[in-house]
């Protein structure tokens, strides 16, 4: 399994959230198991699962992507870092 971490502040937290909830289709189009969001106040962290690498890479280039956040209200260049799972490390 391979995670996405995306990190970014937020002008209003209603408003990203209701734009990533309409951009699950696309998440999941792209292989998206299931996400987390985590926040504190206008700061967000979303965790977004994938099967592999492979599936994570061709979401993270969809142009639509990019669309989202500036609809959502992001405020500058998000933090976003890929993570792998190690299969033996599964509880």
């Amino acid at each position: 399994m391979t995670t996405i971490a995306v990190r970014h502040s937020v002008a209003d937290y209603d408003t990203w959230k209701l734009v990533f909830d309409e951009h699950e289709k696309i998440r999941r189009s792209h292989g998206a198991t299931e996400h987390r969001v985590l926040r504190e106040g206008n700061n967000v962290l979303a965790l977004i699962h994938f099967p592999d690498a492979a599936s994570a890479r061709t979401f993270s280039e969809d142009p639509s992507l990019h669309d989202a956040m500036e609809r959502g209200g992001v405020l500058g260049a998000p933090d976003v870092s890929v993570w792998d799972q190690d299969v033996e490390e599964r509880y």
